[in-house]
């Protein structure tokens, strides 16, 4: 049980997993949460290696033109009908939110750039712009007693795919090196980039890799 706020306690259940050198550097949590009409909560902690971010919003396209747009629209919270309540044994009204219960080292941005429309496949060609640093909002974050106040990642990759077709098309990266200077790969092909060139990918980027600050 975790008792919030006004003593109210929620009931929480945790999947069990296994640390790898993969989940210690990619691997987070997250903590779900449904809140029941005239009922306690339920909560469940998740792990995630990765965000996919929804950027073409079907209901209004132009809600999202950021990564920041894209988060606020990803931990937006959900309202359900017809939900079933353990405790009372009936389906009602529910809410359901998500937030960060454990942050990544490494925080991989999934943008999804293909949509499926029935039986046809088809690239969401659209500019989405992304910050070189990015600070977490305090409402996506679950309150832990060993929680940062301030969560801010710094770029360090971007992968991007070139081509309008979900078939076909070419995959360049860009890295940032420890001096804080870019290099793109592109297949054999290893070049210089400004940074001003690596944000300039917002019609093709597809990855984007936020690495953690450290807290001073």
């Amino acid at each position: 049980l975790e008792v919030g706020g006004k003593g109210e306690t929620t009931a929480v259940r945790k999947m069990d997993t296994r640390e790898t050198p993969i989940t210690a550097l990619f691997g987070g949590e997250f903590k779900t949460t449904i809140r029941y009409s005239g009922s306690k909560a339920s909560a469940s902690l998740e792990p995630f290696l990765s965000v996919s971010l929804d950027i073409y919003a079907r209901e209004d396209p132009g809600q999202v033109s950021s990564v920041e747009d894209a988060l606020r629209l990803y931990f937006a919270p959900e309202k359900l009908d017809g939900v079933f309540n353990d405790s009372t044994r009936q389906e009602g009204k529910a809410s359901r939110f998500v937030q960060i219960a454990k942050p990544p080292t490494v925080l991989i941005l999934h943008l999804k750039r293909f949509r499926f429309d029935g039986a046809t496949a088809h690239k969401v060609v659209k500019k989405i712009s992304y910050p070189p640093s990015l600070e977490i909002e305090e409402g996506f974050l679950a309150a832990t007693p060993s929680g940062p106040a301030k969560l801010v990642y710094t770029l360090t990759a971007v992968v991007s795919h070139h081509g309008n077709k979900l078939h076909s098309g070419h995959y360049t990266v860009n890295v940032r090196q420890p001096t804080g200077d870019w290099i793109r790969l592109d297949d054999h092909k290893v070049e210089r980039a400004s940074e001003s060139q690596v944000l300039g990918e917002q019609q093709t980027a597809y990855l984007l890799l936020y690495q953690q600050e450290q807290a001073p």
